[in-house]
């Protein structure tokens, strides 16, 4: 992954080419772009799985693809809304989190500052042993 944004902007390009409307396919057959992967930069292991979606005021969002790939790669998976503010630093002011995989606490919601958020996501990070670095035995 690239350190900085690169483009600034999301091409739709696919997305609109893979609809039936397009006529490429010639039916209709199902796909999800990924949100995030958050993985070990010297390894490259995949670490959580988390599908983000601009907080709206929604109550939900369909995450059984998500919930799937979790499962089967056994990673944890989370449904992260995030609510903007571009009046401060990071244009994010709150997070809501909701727990995919491993199930059990769908229903439990947390919500934090960026801070808090920062921390728990860089957590995956800390807490993963590497074989690159060395760390795993």
């Amino acid at each position: 992954m690239s350190d900085e944004e690169r483009y600034g902007y999301r091409d739709l390009t696919y997305s609109k080419w893979h609809r039936p409307s397009s006529g490429f396919l010639g039916r209709s057959i199902s796909y999800i772009d990924l949100d995030c992967c958050e993985y070990c930069k010297s390894c490259y292991a995949p670490l959580v799985l988390l599908e983000l979606a601009k907080d709206v005021g929604q109550l939900d969002k369909a995450v059984m693809v998500t919930h799937h790939l979790a499962k089967l790669s056994n990673l944890p998976a989370y449904l992260v809304f995030y609510h903007t503010n571009p009046d401060i630093r990071g244009g994010i002011d709150q997070f809501r989190i909701r727990q995919i995989y491993p199930e059990g606490s769908f229903d439990c919601e947390w919500v934090w500052p960026p801070e808090v958020y920062a921390t728990w996501l860089t957590a995956f990070h800390d807490e993963h042993r590497c074989y690159q670095r060395g760390e795993y035995k």
